[in-house]
């Protein structure tokens, strides 16, 4: 049980900083694209960063919270938080404890973020109508939010997991392996690792819309928004789409260059054939990172017109 719980923090609490060989979008790439920071001391002590994106003209009865999933911090999510701006909409976003621009040495549980995210709405307490976005762990960031929150009424999930109990079904394949992980962050984090997304997603009000790839190696499908489907609340709209692996948002030409040259880029550091800092960034100086994040737009006409109603 033990190797258990050690390959999980190895894997999952750590600290994820952003490499900068990786070409990542600026606000400054999107001209008119207006960007704010600011920072606050979570509960655990932690400077968490949070940023506010938006064009000119925007609805102002609606913002949207981007939940980034585990890594460098959202500006791994610059496509997508850019074209919810460019959609119209105030984009909110952050980057969790031990993430990106925050402080914290690791990340301290899959359920920090949820924490980091409810007491950003706190502190701010937006007036208009709160929407969360969220990929993979924001996914379940987002779904937790929705939960927890009585100012969020509906929410779209990418890529999501139910809770780190179903997550982890799609590796161990095994509940009570499973469960142990799930008793480990209920230990960490008495308050969220407690949450029932299952009866919330059951029984729940609120509109969520659910995206998810059925060949998804990340989050398994079946344990998740499969699981979910089963349920059979009105509410609750899955949405499956094939052979997009844990990325649905992207297109298909994206998903293919970004396999294809991050697959290339770790062999060959594994190979120690990229050794500097320079010989990295010269790997992708002819690799735009718009080609590798370019968003669908069949997917994208589903969350607008869910987030437009």
């Amino acid at each position: 049980m033990g190797i258990v719980v050690e390959t999980y923090k190895k894997n999952f609490l750590q600290r994820f900083d952003k490499d900068e060989a990786i070409p990542y979008y600026r606000a400054e790439d999107f001209p008119g694209l207006f960007a704010n920071e600011g920072s606050f001391q979570n509960s655990a002590d932690v400077q968490i960063r949070y940023f506010t994106y938006r064009y000119e003209r925007y609805d102002g009865n609606k913002l949207i919270l981007f939940c980034p999933g585990i890594g460098p911090g959202h500006t791994a999510y610059f496509s997508e938080i850019e074209t919810l701006c460019r959609a119209g909409y105030r984009v909110l976003t952050l980057d969790y404890t031990g993430c990106g621009a925050s402080g914290g040495e690791r990340m301290t549980s899959v359920n920090a973020p949820t924490r980091d995210a409810m007491e950003l709405l706190d502190l701010l307490d937006p007036k208009e109508e709160t929407i969360p976005v969220g990929h993979s762990l924001g996914g379940y960031t987002a779904l937790n939010v929705a939960h927890l929150s009585d100012r969020v009424t509906r929410a779209v999930i990418l890529s999501g997991f139910i809770g780190i109990s179903d997550e982890m079904m799609g590796f161990v394949k095994c509940r009570p392996l499973a469960d142990v992980v799930k008793r480990y962050e209920k230990k960490l984090d008495p308050y969220c690792g407690s949450l029932d997304n299952r009866a919330y997603l059951a029984s729940t009000k609120d509109r969520i819309l659910w995206i998810h790839s059925t060949d998804d190696p990340m989050v398994n499908y079946k344990y998740n928004a499969g699981k979910a489907m089963k349920m059979r609340n009105p509410n609750v709209k899955i949405v499956t789409v094939e052979n997009k692996k844990h990325n649905p948002q992207y297109s298909s030409a994206a998903l293919e260059n970004m396999n294809a040259w991050i697959g290339e880029y770790e062999r060959l550091i594994r190979e120690k054939k990229l050794d500097s800092p320079e010989e990295r960034i010269a790997y992708f100086s002819d690799k735009p990172i718009g080609r590798m994040t370019e968003q669908d737009p069949a997917v994208y006409d589903l969350i607008l017109r869910f987030i437009g109603d």
